[in-house]
């Protein structure tokens, strides 16, 4: 088999993960994105992966201790992909075309995860959001706004409030787009076009 044609470990499997745990992970996200979490069952995702129930409970109490275990996984892996090394102080119209950039490459890359987050954010920030406030996709957007309006080139004459959410709202359903293939082709092949939206949208 060549290294081309090994795909790499998710980043939300652990190298000790054990393959009954990898398993698991795989499919209870893929039918977590596909059906929701109340459509999924624990029977659903040992049918997935032919495991048993008991195989699952022994790696997780239950169906919401997986799924709150993938979600802190894939909004950490989100974050970190999206604003790892960024320094806000730098050009603003740098920062957005990076973001979009890692934005598309992260949606080619772990769509299931990029939606999965996007879908279930408001039923586990409330239990989380203490453990996840330094991670805070909201706080990083609203910082990345806050420097372009310094700089003069994101308008103030809206509520910054407004801008975040639409910057916040748009990355989510260009992911539903590509999911349901109402945009052909990559994430990557559309970054020019997302990148020139959100410029417009933002412009002073």
């Amino acid at each position: 088999m060549s290294r081309s044609s090994i795909k790499p470990i998710p980043f939300y499997i652990k190298e000790q993960d054990s393959p009954a745990k990898r398993e698991i992970l795989k499919a209870a996200l893929s039918l977590f994105t596909r059906h929701g979490l109340d459509g999924t069952s624990i029977r659903d995702i040992a049918g997935e992966t032919g495991y048993s129930n008991p195989a699952l409970f022994k790696h997780f109490e239950g169906k919401d201790e997986l799924a709150k275990y993938l979600f802190v996984s894939c909004y950490q892996q989100l974050v970190f992909s999206l604003f790892n090394g960024i320094n806000f102080h730098d050009p603003f119209q740098k920062n957005l075309k990076l973001l979009v950039t890692r934005t598309t490459n992260f949606i080619d890359e772990s769509l299931d995860a990029f939606l999965y987050v996007q879908d279930n954010l408001r039923h586990f920030w409330p239990q989380l959001g203490n453990e996840l406030s330094e991670h805070s996709l909201i706080d990083k957007l609203r910082r990345l706004l806050e420097e372009g309006r310094k700089q003069g080139v994101v308008a103030t004459d809206v509520a910054l409030e407004l801008q975040v959410s639409a910057l916040s709202g748009t990355l989510p359903q260009f992911a539903r787009l590509i999911y349901f293939r109402e945009i052909k082709g990559n994430a990557r092949a559309s970054s020019a076009s997302l990148l020139l939206l959100m410029e417009r949208m933002l412009r002073k």
